[in-house]
């Protein structure tokens, strides 16, 4: 008999007390998963400009190790050409399209002398053709680096409108942006 009083005198949750835990449970959850694809993209958004930072300055210190130390550099419309100290190759920095990259970027071309058989006349030719200057594993997110022009004054290479771009939006860098390399030449061997 005790048994049976016990059974009959506990209390439970009414059918509406379940009813109301499980909806706050569903808004808690709705609300949850709706704040989900804003983070993504808030994340998105800072691993890309994080990227392009990063590209920026690698295309950056790139154009300073390609330059810095070049002989006979010579402007060519929005190209620079000039005689690398690395290689002792005329080489060309320009604007152009590389594999994998879906804007124009910042390319190098390497040249070597080479002597006609004929005439004994020497001259430049392509050794290979332009890459981009910086590797596609670097311009992850199909970032690119670009600039739109070049001067060279008093010793010094100064590319104007130097910035990352992703689809033609500037991530890094705009029109105004300024990167100056001092040209120290090595002597000519």
């Amino acid at each position: 008999m005790k048994f049976k009083q016990k059974i009959k005198n506990r209390s439970g949750f009414t059918l509406s007390e379940m009813m109301l835990a499980v909806l706050i449970l569903l808004l808690a959850t709705a609300i949850v998963a709706a704040g989900i694809p804003v983070a993504k993209n808030a994340y998105y958004k800072v691993v890309l400009g994080s990227n392009a930072q990063v590209l920026f300055s690698t295309a950056a210190n790139a154009l300073r190790g390609e330059l810095g130390t070049a002989r006979d550099v010579q402007i060519d419309g929005t190209s620079v050409t000039y005689i690398s100290a690395d290689t002792g190759s005329r080489s060309k920095i320009y604007l152009g399209t590389a594999e994998g990259y879906t804007g124009s970027t910042i390319c190098l071309q390497e040249y070597a002398e080479t002597s006609t058989s004929d005439f004994g006349i020497i001259g430049t030719v392509s050794t290979q053709a332009g890459h981009a200057l910086v590797s596609k594993q670097a311009a992850t997110e199909g970032l690119y680096v670009t600039y739109t022009g070049v001067s060279y004054a008093n010793g010094v290479v100064t590319f104007t409108g130097f910035r990352v771009c992703k689809d033609s939006t500037n991530l890094v860098g705009d029109a105004s942006s300024v990167l100056s390399i001092r040209v120290f030449p090595t002597p000519a061997e």
